[in-house]
């Protein structure tokens, strides 16, 4: 499993227009073969330099790869994504972590769960 990360510029006049063609790049990769879910994050601070940040969970990185086709260009062309600047790049897990939330596993551990 990968994660592409997005980063997209989009101007705050430009956010439902962007918003919009999104989701129909989104339908387009969920289709394809490798694809398992996303998570796009929108930037509570509406002047930030990345507005919107899209997480992508891949089976392979030869699946994310196939999947940016012609189809896909096609789609990022039209008014609504064409002109958005993006900064995507592959990542791999190196470090995990969830909340220990139970009071036997906080026992187990060691830890004080109040």
């Amino acid at each position: 499993m990968i994660t592409l990360i997005n980063c997209f510029e989009v101007p705050a006049e430009r956010e439902e227009d962007f918003f919009r063609g999104f989701q129909k790049v989104n339908a387009y990769m969920r289709a394809k073969n490798g694809y398992v879910s996303h998570k796009m994050h929108r930037s509570l601070a509406p002047d930030a330099r990345f507005r919107f940040v899209n997480v992508v969970q891949w089976a392979s990185r030869e699946a994310c790869e196939a999947a940016h086709d012609a189809g896909f260009r096609e789609l990022i062309a039209q008014p609504g994504l064409a002109n958005i600047s993006s900064t995507p790049a592959l990542y791999e897990v190196v470090h995990e972590a969830a909340a220990v939330t139970s009071r036997i596993a906080c026992q187990r551990l060691k830890l004080d769960p109040s």
